[in-house]
Parts: structure tokens; C-alpha cells; sequence
């Protein structure tokens, strides 16, 4: 089969699931059909059900099956829905997408990286068994070209060994406090550098001079900042070209927003107690929840994370004055807000707590066990959470900007082809065009930081989604250097950009 075809093929494949998830509510909330609109009524009445429960004082093992009774609740009517969008799905909707469609959504000087997980079989005179093995190949495109290149990346293993080994040393300057900075920049730049050449050399020829590398990456790739890949004595951010990130290759032909809002609303920093059992690391924005009782979190304030917002709004008034900009922070960033919000403005900042689950919880749904902490309405002391199902399912389009400022918001359960589902995949399925997402635990004063520079490449400097992601990243690591701190990536490689590069 030509390499073309089975591109073809795989741009077609690529995150069915979640496309699904996003044409099923799309259709949903432009839909007129009165039973619909009944439901999606049934809907709005089961969350604000479940938010009243949540916000009573916790009455041990009641308020725990009241909890469970209203979720089910939620999900009997989401499978209903999903019955009705079947009738609703448009002949466009349903077409999928061609890869002349992919090379015309190509700006000038870029590439396309597509990476994709596979099963290969062995040679059958080799092993008569035909078992499959885990490998990786990466296919690059470019808008002057007719032809795609198709490069054998080989087995699997060894790659996600890199990776996992790149994150641990990241996890370890996480805990670290300072101490053994030099051990985990060794540790990151010999694993890292590794992987390098094992996924992205064998491209670079191909590559050649594109200023920008558009990647959708699959299987454990998505947990690794390619901007972060060691390059001489420095990184790749340092060198280019800008890499920036996809969902899948439809990121490229997806329609403009037919509902375009204006103006930002930031939750920061919201109010509650340390309720839950496991206690955190000073700064780091991430919680710890229980499975068996997912609405207990153990959650410290984030002083960081309202200085942030307030830092943002005040450069979004200085550049951006003529749109609206709303602040939401302490008792006020309450989850109820947050869903009245969110869908009306088109840049969404929360700087928060958020959580993840190992694959043990959720009833086998990867997007009930991540999600964001937010204040409650009733009782100050008592935190709220968001989980990325309840977020899927709001609308969202029209949101230009999604910034998940907390701890791993880019990380989810990892499923071929499908990519990370999780709060970054919620959000996209809902609607928002780019989200700004966190592969590990970030520092509170850390993020502050980047995200100061972020807004200022985007509002100041009319930066690109792309080139602002790039362009802080590269800032941050330079002026560590100058001053003589440590240039590990932890510090300032965490944040990533995925969907509309613009």
C-alpha cells in the first residue's frame, strides 16, 4: 500500500473516540428537537442535584450514596443523549478527514510530524507464531510536497523505557527541594538524549528548514516536552524549529468557531480547608483523593496561583482593554461559577489544584478520574471538584484559549491512536480550540512565572498559541542560566500547548 493510503488511513483513525464525543455534543447543543432539549434540561437539573448534595456537611456513608445515586443519574441521561445524536449526525460530520485536507491546512514553512503506536509482526520465517510486537513509526508531511515520508521508528520499549526514566528525574527535581539538581539534569539530558535519536534525528533531514513542526504525537510521547530534548549543550527550544502540538491531524481542517466570544474570566487560588488525608508538598498544585470517596481532597492554598491571575487580568487590561475581563478568586472561584462562566469568554484561565486517579477508579471511565478543585458555595472550608466528564459534556465553543494552570493536566489514561484522556481532551471535546496543559507536578511561584510571560508574548508581543508557548519556555530557561540556577526541565519545560497553533 502507498505510504499516502496508509496515512490516510491513520489521520482518519486517529481519536475517533473523542471526535465522536465532540460531533455527538456539538450536534446536542445545536439541536431543536424538543426531546433533546428535555434532556439536556434533565441534565442541567442532575448537576446542580449533585452540586446541592455535595455542599451539605458530610454525613459519612448517606451522603456517599446520595453522591452515587446522582452521578447515575447523570450517566442514564448522557446515554440517552448519546442515543439521540446518533439520529443528529450530519453527512459532513460523518465524512472523514483527507489528507489533501490535512496538506491545505499546512501554514507556510512547516511540517507535519504524525507519530503513531503500532502492532508489528515479526518476519513469519522468523517467528511462525506471527507475534506482535509494540513499535513506532512517525510519517512528515509539508505543505510543498506531494509526497509523505514514512520513517520506521522501531520497538516501543525502548522508547517508552526513555521517557519514563526523563519523567523520573522531572518527578525527582519536583521533590527535591533544591537538593541533587545536578544528578536529575544528568539523569534528564541522558535519557532525553536518547530518545532524541530515536524519534527525532531520524526526521530532521526531512524537516529541513520548516520554522514550524506541528506533532501529533502517540502512546507515551504525548507525556514528553519535545522543546525539552536535549540539543548540543542546550535544547531544542533554544534551536527551533517551534514545535507545537495536535490533538490529531483534523486540528488542521477543524471549522471556525461558529459562536466567537470575547473577554477573559481566571479562577485562582480558590478557598477551602485541608480536609483530605494525604498532605502536600508546599506549591505543588496537585491533590490527593480517595477513590472510595472522591469528594474528600487534601488541598493547601495556592498564594501563587491569585497573584497569577491577578497579574494576568492586569496584562489583559493593559493590551486588551477593550474586552471584559472577570476574576474569580478564593470563596468566589467556586465550581458553581465556573460552569456559569466558562462558556462565555474567550480565554479561560484556571489556576487551581487538580487531581488524577490511577485506573482503578472510575468504573473504567479514563475522564472520571481527572478533573479540577474549585471553592464551594455553602462551606468555605470544603472543597468541589470538577471531574474532565462533567467538563466534556459543557459547551464550549468559541473558547479560544483553555489554560489549565495545576499539576498534570496533561496527563490521563493513554489509550493508541486516542492520545491522553483526560482534562485536555474534556476541554477539546467541549469545544475549546487550544489548551494550554501541564505534563508533571508544577511549582506554584514557577508557574506564576510562566504564565506571566505567556500572556505577554499573546497580548503584548501578538504572538502565535505556537510561538507564546515557545517563546516563555525559551525565556524562562535563559534568564535560569544567566543566573546561574539549575536549567533542568522541570522548571520550565512543564507547559504545553495543544490544538490551534494560531
Amino acid at each position: 500500500m502507498p505510504s499516502t493510503d496508509i496515512y490516510q488511513e491513520v489521520a482518519r483513525s486517529r481519536a475517533l473516540v473523542a471526535d465522536e464525543m465532540a460531533r455527538r455534543q456539538k450536534n446536542l447543543n445545536a439541536n431543536n428537537d424538543p426531546e433533546v432539549a428535555r434532556l439536556l434540561k434533565e441534565m442541567d437539573q442532575a448537576r446542580a442535584d449533585l452540586l446541592a448534595i455535595e455542599q451539605k456537611e458530610p454525613t459519612k456513608q448517606d451522603n456517599s450514596d446520595a453522591v452515587v445515586q446522582a452521578t447515575g443519574r447523570m450517566e442514564k441521561i448522557e446515554r440517552e443523549l448519546a442515543e439521540r445524536s446518533v439520529d443528529q449526525r450530519s453527512d459532513q460530520r460523518l465524512s472523514a478527514v483527507r489528507l489533501e485536507d490535512v496538506r491545505r491546512g499546512l501554514p507556510a514553512k512547516s511540517a507535519l510530524i504524525s507519530y503513531v503506536a503500532y502492532q508489528r509482526y515479526a518476519v513469519e520465517k522468523v517467528d511462525p507464531a506471527r507475534t506482535r510486537t509494540p513499535a513506532y513509526l512517525a510519517f512528515v508531511l509539508k505543505p510543498g510536497s506531494e509526497g509523505i515520508h514514512v520513517f520506521d521508528l522501531g520497538d516501543a520499549k525502548p522508547i517508552g523505557g526513555l521517557v519514563a526514566r526523563a519523567r523520573a528525574s522531572a518527578d525527582a527535581e519536583a521533590h527535591s527541594g533544591g537538593l541533587g539538581s545536578l544528578r536529575n539534569v544528568r539523569a534528564w539530558r541522558e535519557a532525553s538524549e536518547a530518545l532524541r535519536k530515536l524519534v527525532w534525528d531520524p526526521l530532521r533531514a526531512e524537516v529541513g528548514d520548516a520554522k514550524l513542526a506541528l506533532v501529533v504525537p502517540d502512546g507515551v510521547l504525548n507525556l514528553i516536552p519535545f522543546s525539552a530534548l536535549p540539543d548540543g549543550k542546550g535544547y531544542l527550544v533554544e534551536h527551533g524549529p517551534v514545535i507545537h502540538v495536535l490533538s490529531s491531524e483534523r486540528d488542521l481542517v477543524s471549522a471556525e468557531s461558529t459562536h466567537p466570544k470575547t473577554g477573559l474570566v481566571a479562577f485562582g487560588n480558590p478557598s477551602f480547608g485541608q480536609t483530605g488525608d494525604q498532605p502536600l508538598l508546599a506549591g505543588l498544585r496537585d491533590a490527593g483523593i480517595s477513590c472510595k470517596n472522591p469528594y474528600t481532597v487534601g488541598s493547601r492554598p495556592l498564594p501563587g496561583a491569585a497573584a497569577e491571575v491577578n497579574d494576568i487580568r492586569a496584562t489583559w487590561e493593559r493590551w486588551n482593554g477593550k474586552e471584559p475581563s472577570t476574576l474569580e478568586t478564593g470563596a468566589d472561584a467556586t465550581r458553581a461559577h465556573f460552569l456559569d462562566e466558562a462558556p462565555r469568554s474567550r480565554v479561560l484561565h484556571v489556576a487551581t489544584h487538580a487531581f488524577l486517579l490511577d485506573s482503578s477508579c472510575g468504573d473504567g471511565n479514563p475522564l472520571l478520574r481527572s478533573g479540577l478543585v474549585f471553592a464551594d458555595d455553602s462551606h468555605p472550608q470544603k472543597p468541589s471538584i470538577l471531574t474532565a466528564q462533567q467538563i466534556a459534556s459543557m459547551d464550549l465553543n468559541g473558547v479560544d484559549w483553555a489554560v489549565l494552570s495545576a499539576c498534570n493536566t496533561g496527563n490521563g489514561e493513554l489509550r493508541d491512536g486516542e492520545g491522553v484522556l483526560g482534562l485536555e481532551r474534556a476541554f477539546r471535546v467541549a469545544g475549546a480550540r487550544s489548551v494550554m496543559m501541564s505534563l508533571w507536578s508544577v511549582d506554584d511561584d514557577l508557574t506564576r512565572q510562566f504564565m506571566h510571560e505567556l500572556y505577554v508574548e499573546r497580548l503584548e508581543l501578538h504572538a502565535s498559541t505556537a510561538n507564546a508557548v515557545w517563546n516563555a519556555e525559551r525565556k524562562i530557561l535563559l534568564a535560569r542560566r544567566a543566573a546561574g540556577k539549575s536549567t533542568h526541565p522541570w522548571y520550565w519545560a512543564g507547559f504545553v500547548g495543544a490544538g490551534g497553533w494560531e
